[in-house]
């Protein structure tokens, strides 16, 4: 891969493993020192922001559905962790992204990940939440509902489990 060239902005000291898979490259901004693990795929949709520090680990699935999903500084998505940014509209036909577009109909949304938020294993954040600043997504957990900043969410619907340690938010 031609490193910075296929994006829409790359920052210095960012360590990207492949493989990985890109879609949409043009539409990725990529802040300082980022690090993306190894078998990763982020799909640029109507914008991705990483913003600086941040680290994907590897498996993770950033920008499932094509909207637009930012991820504030020192932010992190552990191993299997999906943030998706649109959805299927059930209502229609088909649910199939490649279905006709007359049979087939997406919402797409932002979704945000906070400063030092954090989304761990295996946990997805699905379309139009927001995790605040300092905020924990529980491995396994599915946010359907934005996670306050400083708090600990966990399971499927995710809920409040505890506040995160203050010295760290």
């Amino acid at each position: 891969m031609n490193i910075g060239a296929p994006f829409k902005s790359f920052g210095s000291g960012v360590l990207l493993y492949e493989p990985l898979v890109i879609l949409r490259p043009e539409m990725i901004e990529i802040g300082d020192e980022v690090r993306i693990d190894a078998f990763c795929k982020l799909e640029g949709g109507r914008g991705l922001i990483i913003g600086p520090w941040v680290h994907i680990a590897s498996f993770a699935h950033i920008g499932i559905g094509g909207g637009q999903v930012e991820l504030g500084a020192e932010s992190a998505v552990a191993s299997g962790g999906k943030i998706l940014s649109g959805s299927a509209d059930p209502a229609w036909p088909s649910m199939s992204a490649a279905a006709r577009p007359t049979r087939q109909s997406a919402t797409k949304m932002l979704t945000s990940i906070g400063p030092r938020a954090v989304v761990c294993t295996n946990a997805v954040v699905l379309p139009g939440c927001h995790l605040g600043e300092g905020a924990i997504l529980a491995a396994g957990g599915v946010a359907t509902c934005p996670i306050p900043a400083g708090e600990v969410w966990g399971g499927a619907p995710a809920r409040k489990l505890r506040d995160r340690c203050h010295g760290h938010v």
